[in-house]
């Protein structure tokens, strides 16, 4: 398939409310909001996504609120609001700090607004104060820390932040290096991470993958957050909502997963330190390696006696692509997904995008462009198919990163991902039960 066509559903915009979306293509179901015990339901039968391009970060966000019928359809006015960034890597590899400068600050001049707003993600290295949180080369003018040292300076004390924090031992990491917090069973056990072990991913393998979330306090409330079952304090739940949004970059990441966007950003929520490389739980790997592939590499895994030297040699010399079958990551986090917590908004930040590389500026692009949707392998298919693919096109034409970077190459590692993700969730990648809905200048 020639990786430039495209075959899409483009319908102009000016005010359809985030209510009316509740029974158009059964995107939303009737108690999409009631996410204090978690929100998993999933698209049925069509997704709506939306498209902002052409403006600068804090227009396209005002045009998104629009589009959703105003930012009051979308958040209240005592709203515990979590928006999980990536944090991981600076310029285009992180989430565009504008665009979340510009969500908070719309969701603070709601008229009362009580509640709080808090910045969460899990990089899964040991220095929480690092990388996208401390980086001199920010995607907006802020790294993160500089975000909410913004909104406090200015007199918004409840806007805060919090690392989540990888809790197991991690004694030969592949994949980052954080370890040492606490496993809890709730929150009555303070903040750490939920090791929920009757819940997990199984590949055609046997693979299992257990899923994790986080439990957390704010520092400007006192109130826990039970990622999965809502806010905590004084010994129980107390209704109060949570909302959970999702708000990723869009970039190139390698030969063995092609595009990282919404679902993979999912991955800086769960706790890598439970399952391989770690030693614990036994028999168990963690979202990044659920699909590590079978014969030489997993036969040396067993090898209690040279397991963790001989790994880390292996590691060295040879490549991911030639290790994972990384489409069950996709399904791991759709699991999580499904039966953890479903994002109530996943926002693509699409200001800068890296068509070649997650950090190399000269593989990068400025689309100036924005999408969301509450599904989140629909929002990742659009977003690659009509604002990834085309820079890659126009920047790199013929590379094999067309391929790579395109959501309806069967044989790519990404459409796979999305297929794999899309068979826990529900979610829509064909692009005739896809409604867009682009606002452009």
């Amino acid at each position: 398939m020639n990786c430039t066509r495209r075959n899409f559903l483009k319908i102009s915009l000016t005010g359809l409310t985030f209510a009316n979306l509740m029974t158009y293509g059964n995107v939303l179901s009737d108690n999409k909001l009631n996410i204090n015990t978690g929100s998993n339901t999933m698209p049925s039968a069509n997704s709506d996504v939306f498209l902002c391009r052409g403006e600068p970060p804090d227009k396209n966000i005002r045009k998104l609120m629009k589009m959703l019928g105003g930012v009051e359809s979308v958040f209240g006015k005592d709203d515990i609001v979590v928006i999980k960034p990536n944090s991981q890597w600076w310029l285009q590899g992180m989430t565009n700090t504008d665009s979340i400068v510009a969500l908070i600050e719309m969701i603070l001049a709601l008229p009362g607004f009580s509640g709080e707003i808090i910045i969460a993600d899990n990089h899964q290295f040991q220095e929480d104060n690092s990388r996208g949180w401390t980086t001199t080369t920010p995607n907006g003018r802020f790294n993160l820390n500089e975000v909410v040292k913004y909104f406090n300076t200015i007199g918004h004390g409840n806007v805060t932040k919090y690392h989540w924090h990888d809790a197991g031992q991690n004694p030969d990491p592949l994949q980052g290096n954080a370890f040492g917090n606490a496993v809890v069973e709730g929150p009555q056990d303070g903040d750490g991470y939920v090791w929920d072990f009757d819940n997990f991913y199984l590949t055609e393998d046997d693979h299992k993958c257990i899923m994790t979330y986080p439990i957390f306090t704010s520092s400007h409330s006192g109130i826990t957050i039970d990622l999965k079952n809502g806010a905590w304090q004084n010994g129980s739940y107390t209704g109060q909502p949570v909302k959970f949004i999702n708000m990723s970059s869009l970039n190139h990441h390698s030969p063995y997963c092609g595009i990282t966007a919404s679902v993979k950003n999912l991955m800086g929520v769960v706790d890598m330190s439970c399952g391989f490389p770690a030693p614990e739980p036994e028999d168990t790997y963690n979202t990044h390696y659920i699909g590590l592939k079978s014969g030489f590499w997993e036969r040396v895994r067993r090898l209690s006696y040279v397991h963790w030297r001989v790994r880390g040699l292996v590691a060295k010399f040879v490549s991911e692509d030639d290790l994972i079958d990384f489409h069950y990551t996709g399904g791991a986090l759709g699991r999580w997904i499904r039966t953890i917590r479903k994002p109530d908004l996943n926002i693509i930040t699409a200001e800068w995008v890296g068509y070649g590389s997650r950090i190399d500026k000269e593989q990068s692009s400025r689309p100036r462009a924005l999408v969301a949707s509450t599904d989140a392998v629909a929002a990742d298919y659009i977003a690659a198919k009509h604002i990834l693919l085309p820079e890659t096109i126009k920047n790199m034409p013929g590379s094999e990163k067309c391929l790579l970077n395109d959501p309806d190459n069967e044989d790519g590692p990404f459409h796979k991902f999305l297929v794999y993700a899309s068979k826990e969730t529900g979610g829509i990648l064909d692009e005739s039960f896809i409604s867009l809905y682009e606002n452009t200048p």
